[in-house]
């Protein structure tokens, strides 16, 4: 194009109408004054396009500002200027993080046609985007024609009118947004002429200046994990003309504006976590998911780990990172075989009801590790999503934005020591950990299952203190699931579980130590019948089975709930935010957590401030036990309380029968011959009386 240095008053009166009014309903543009000569249009009828230009930009979490109250939709202009008053009400909801990207288009262009025939402001854009937005090649305002007074020589370019750019720009955000917005944000992403302005700071701020006059398209191409829907992309004419209304004073129209400030809005959103666990039906389980369970040693258990996925639209809104890391306790141990399933419904992904699930994801999705730390004993487990696994969330057609991912697995109860009777249950932490484009930033949230056993602690005494303990035998009966313990002895007295069985020829046959001592170690909290079924000779055995009832130790445990920005639950927007943000902050018992257990304090999230509901727990009631209908005293297991019934059986000597030989022979013999003698003097004395 032909260089020229100034753009004439014919150019000036249709820049009035330029493209700062292309922010669309998902961003305001306001202006910044540049303090420079802005050349009032009464004293200078030209653009100097020499001179310089910027673009600032105050990112505000928009979801929170409405939920609070203090911002409603549509209820700010938007015009280019600086509105500090704005900025003062908007402060405690700025989005740290955020990457914008700009791209100079073109220059601006004056088309004069056939000597003032036809007089228009034009702009030029790259080919890439013309075709982006789907403008026509047709419609296109031929600026090589020999009959413009200034033609431009450049190539590979198009020109087209405001209009047709801001139409063209709407219609493509309104009918295909995702698509439309994914390809600017690309375009941006991958164009070597574009520029990247630094990360917004913890005032939603950045900036770009020393621009020159001219055309530009910004998007945001990075988010931070909360961002669920970014603002759409538009157009920013260098220069502007001011503009007037009842916000100011003004008349509107009568200074140039090289520096812009914009207030581009995101909605924002989180995941849900929630690790729950069931025995196994295969092991008596009645199917049930829940955060507490009371098992068997040798049982397999079943374990979910539930999240929603959060929000997804636009490519920079896109999961990087999706990573769930698994902490189980030394008492159980990972059966390798996890796999994932993705829901449409919450109850079917709470309940993992597979042949509901609209995928199911077994190896190239994600990537598992499970490391055992040979210090506490403990298995890390940590299942990450893989680039294919991302991008099959992160699809804008086939993706799985707003669904349920189950991760689930199972693992056995250890029959040894390692597994943790009592109170103190055998715990399992899990942690999910979320990014976005914004790869810095990230958060987390936590939650944790608890799976209790128990045992028995048994006496064995005799009444005498002779008998031997080690002939005693027992058998040890779940009344609830209708099955025989089975189990195996690791020393003199001491069982650890194994499994169970309704044939009572293959139940365990419990046997003491020569002290009396017994330990069944890793039982669940049920009903149980203990049957003698033999003793030392000369001892009575018991004449029935005792019965046991163990009462399973509960608790109540609530995952964490991720909060936004600017939740400060001590204040009345804070507490707006809590009822209002999304339909409401919501724990996983679907109580708001401005009611909820958790504690819900102010965290900081990468040097952000973000109000967050730490996980709950507590309510924990403790195990109990009676034994034939009386309360039984449950003793410790190696520091855990309330974790074995503590049982004393006696038996005592039989009732002594006459013995025969020796003496007793003797004894014998002369009372029968006494008897025999009286009988006959009795029946001779009969027959002389006859």
């Amino acid at each position: 194009m032909r260089k020229r240095h100034l753009l004439k008053k014919a150019g000036t009166s249709l820049i009035a109408a330029a493209l700062m009014l292309s922010c669309t309903a998902s961003a305001y543009a306001q202006e910044k004054e540049s303090g420079a000569a802005e050349d009032a249009l009464e004293a200078a009828d030209v653009i100097d396009i020499t001179k310089k230009g910027s673009i600032t930009i105050y990112k505000y979490d928009m979801t929170s500002a409405e939920a609070a109250g203090v911002y409603t939709e549509g209820s700010h202009q938007a015009t280019g200027e600086a509105d500090p008053a704005l900025q003062e009400m908007m402060s405690p909801y700025a989005v740290e993080g955020v990457e914008f990207s700009y791209l100079r288009c073109g220059d601006i262009e004056t088309y004069s046609y056939n000597g003032g025939a036809a007089v228009k402001l034009v702009y030029e854009i790259p080919e890439e985007l013309r075709r982006i937005l789907g403008l026509k090649e047709a419609d296109a305002v031929s600026m090589s024609d020999e009959n413009v007074s200034s033609q431009c020589l450049h190539t590979g370019v198009w020109h087209y009118t405001s209009q047709q750019l801001n139409d063209a720009l709407k219609n493509g955000l309104e009918n295909e947004n995702i698509k439309t917005k994914s390809a600017l944000e690309n375009y941006l992403i991958t164009s070597e002429k574009s520029e990247k302005m630094t990360l917004t700071d913890q005032f939603g701020y950045t900036y770009a200046d020393k621009l020159q006059t001219g055309l530009y398209l910004i998007a945001e191409t990075k988010v931070p994990e909360q961002v669920t829907a970014t603002c759409n992309p538009w157009l920013v004419s260098l220069p502007f003309t001011n503009e007037g209304g009842d916000w100011n004073d003004e008349k509107g129209g009568e200074k140039w504006l090289y520096d812009a400030v914009c207030y581009p809005k995101n909605q924002t959103g989180n995941p849900t976590l929630d690790k729950l666990v069931r025995q196994s039906p295969d092991c008596g389980g009645d199917g049930g998911y829940d955060s507490t369970e009371t098992v068997s040693e040798g049982d397999v258990l079943d374990y979910l780990l539930v999240s929603k996925i959060p929000h997804i639209t636009s490519q920079a809104t896109w999961l990087k990172m999706y990573t769930f890391k698994d902490t189980l306790s030394k008492g159980l141990t990972y059966n390798k075989d996890v796999k994932i399933a993705l829901y449409s419904h919450e109850e079917d992904a709470i309940n993992n009801k597979t042949e509901k699930a609209e995928a199911i994801w077994t190896a190239d999705e994600f990537t598992q590790s499970a490391l055992k730390d040979g210090k506490s004993g403990q298995t890390v487990l940590t299942i990450s999503m893989t680039d294919k696994g991302l991008e099959k969330m992160n699809h804008p057609e086939q993706g799985f934005s707003d669904y349920y991912m189950v991760v689930y697995y199972t693992a056995k109860v250890n029959s040894d020591n390692t597994t943790v009777l009592g109170d103190d249950g055998n715990e399992n932490d899990a942690v999910l950990t979320w990014k976005r484009t914004s790869e810095k930033y990230f958060n987390t949230l936590e939650d944790r299952c608890v799976v209790y056993a128990f045992g028995l602690n048994l006496n064995k005494t005799f009444s005498d203190g002779k008998g031997n303990a080690a002939k005693a035998a027992f058998t040890l009966f779940n009344k609830d699931n209708q099955v025989y313990v089975v189990a195996e002895e690791a020393a003199g007295g001491t069982y650890y579980v194994t499994g169970k069985t309704n044939m009572k020829e293959q139940a365990t046959i419990f046997r003491p130590a020569e002290s009396g001592k017994l330990l069944i170690n890793g039982i669940e909290g049920d009903n149980y019948q203990l049957t003698e079924c033999s003793t030392d000779n000369g001892y009575s055995i018991l004449k029935e089975g005792i019965m046991i009832t163990i009462n399973s130790t509960t608790e109540t445990i609530i995952p964490s709930v991720a909060g936004t920005t600017g939740l400060e639950a001590a204040t009345d927007a804070g507490q707006a935010i809590n009822k209002n943000y999304n339909g409401g902050i919501v724990d996983a018992e679907g109580v708001n957590v401005s009611e909820s257990k958790g504690v819900q304090r102010l965290e900081n999230a990468n040097g952000r401030t973000i109000g967050k509901t730490d996980m709950y727990e507590g309510d924990k009631i403790s195990a109990s036990a009676s034994v034939d209908g009386i309360d039984a005293a449950m003793s410790d297991a190696d520091g855990s309380v309330n974790a074995r019934v503590n049982l004393n059986i006696l038996n005592s000597k039989t009732f002594l029968l006459p013995q025969t030989g020796g003496t007793g022979l003797y004894a014998a013999t002369i009372i029968g011959a006494i008897a025999i003698g009286l009988g006959f003097v009795l029946t001779r004395k009969k027959r002389q009386r006859a």
